[in-house]
């Protein structure tokens, strides 16, 4: 009878409690410690307990109602004792088990063994209290041992290599193509700098063409073009940059310049900062420069050399998930005191895939609008089908896809700076 009693007042406290909202707190985490080969030292069972009886997050407990059981294994190593630690737990959310290693010297005190003993314990547990008791857990990092020593080793020096081909192959028709750039890289947070060395170059061979009177007439054609240039951008804050950079190209006698050399200023706007932790961008500048260039046909306007003042406005926005990023390029290039005499507008969605440490692959396709005074229709040898061949780039419109990899050695200072992509 006094049991039924009891009982009864037992539950009608609890539908009480639960009637006033009174919500029990998660119970702790119940710990039990097995150990396997005890060593020399007393980590276990008399460290690894006190330890546990320390947090009041944690209740220590038999091994057969445990949420977490901790199997010690010391092996002896000199005067060390490497003592293995496994974490497995047998509660709700918890993670797959974890395994840990700590070194304690044998002929040190009780104070220096624990001091050694602890955060090996605490950071083995952490995720499992977390699991339950979410609220109570942080993780805060220190600086290693020997943290100013390897400072040295952290370089804003790299380099990139990158490597694209194309190529086809019958009896009578073949052609191939490459291309090759060399980057060097200076980056910190504040500064960035950039030299460049590209070549590119391609082939074609194919029969020649037969007059009616028996004139052989060759089809076959080759191109190059090496270009070369610095730029240093500077970040004045997380939204605002400037820089300035200098491009200079040549080319083979049948394509549109014997040179071109551009030198442009820049100021651009991001909307997050070098360091956004997703690696996402979004970004608009403002360029302003002056070119010179050379011809290999005069155009229409009787001009072999020109140079005038250009500007305009660029921008760029990409997202990246895990390995993978993609985006958009937006750019232009106005002559500033003739407009409509030339004007350059470009889009171009890109993405790259990170398939290495090392190694890139990068897709893009770029689309074109282009005006400009085109070759005097007077200068061009109808007899030279090289360069009738090569005339493409008087087109108002065109269309490119380019696929190609990269091989990359970035600055190990950890530092990013995204800052105005291309001058």
């Amino acid at each position: 009878m006094f049991a039924r009693l009891l009982i009864t007042c037992v539950l009608c406290s609890a539908g009480r409690a639960r009637a006033e909202g009174v919500i029990a707190e998660p119970p702790p985490i119940r710990v039990a410690l097995e150990c396997e080969l005890v060593g020399r030292t007393k980590a276990c069972p008399a460290f690894l307990r006190g330890l546990v009886d320390e947090q009041r997050v944690l209740l220590a407990s038999p091994r057969a109602g445990a949420d977490v059981v901790i199997y010690a294994t010391a092996n002896q190593i000199a005067q060390i004792d490497r003592l293995h630690l496994r974490f497995v737990g047998h509660m709700g959310g918890a993670p797959a088990p974890v395994e840990l290693d700590v070194d304690l010297d044998t002929r040190s005190g009780d104070d220096e063994q624990r001091a050694a003993l602890a955060p090996v314990f605490r950071r083995g547990l952490a995720l499992f209290v977390a699991a339950r008791h979410p609220d109570v857990v942080d993780v805060v990092f220190g600086v290693p041992k020997g943290a100013t020593a390897t400072a040295s080793a952290q370089s804003p020096w790299g380099i990139e290599l990158g490597i694209a081909g194309n190529g086809s192959y019958t009896a009578q028709y073949r052609s191939a193509g490459a291309q090759v750039h060399l980057i060097g890289r200076y980056v910190t947070r504040k500064f960035r700098a950039f030299a460049l060395q590209y070549l590119e170059g391609a082939l074609n061979r194919q029969p020649p063409l037969v007059l009616d009177d028996g004139t052989r007439v060759a089809l076959d054609s080759e191109r190059w073009k090496y270009r070369f240039g610095a730029e240093a951008i500077y970040s004045l804050s997380d939204t605002w940059s400037v820089g300035a950079g200098s491009y200079t190209f040549f080319e083979d006698p049948k394509a549109q310049y014997k040179f071109n050399s551009r030198n442009r200023v820049a100021i651009e706007w991001d909307r997050f900062p070098a360091d956004d932790p997703r690696g996402n961008r979004l970004a608009v500048f403002y360029h302003l420069g002056w070119i010179a260039e050379r011809y290999n046909i005069p155009n229409v306007l009787g001009e072999k050399f020109a140079q005038y003042p250009s500007h305009g406005i660029d921008a760029v926005g990409s997202v990246r998930h895990d390995r993978i990023s993609f985006g958009l390029n937006l750019s232009s290039d106005v002559q500033l005191n003739h407009p409509t005499r030339r004007l350059l507008l470009t889009a171009s969605p890109f993405a790259k895939v990170q398939i290495g440490a090392h190694v890139d692959l990068d897709l893009s396709f770029s689309i074109t609008k282009r005006t400009f005074p085109v070759p005097d229709p007077g200068a061009i040898d109808p007899s030279d089908y090289e360069q009738l061949s090569r005339l493409a780039y008087a087109e108002p419109l065109s269309l490119t896809g380019t696929l190609g990899i990269t091989f990359h050695w970035d600055p190990t200072n950890g530092v990013r700076n995204d800052r105005i992509g291309s001058i």
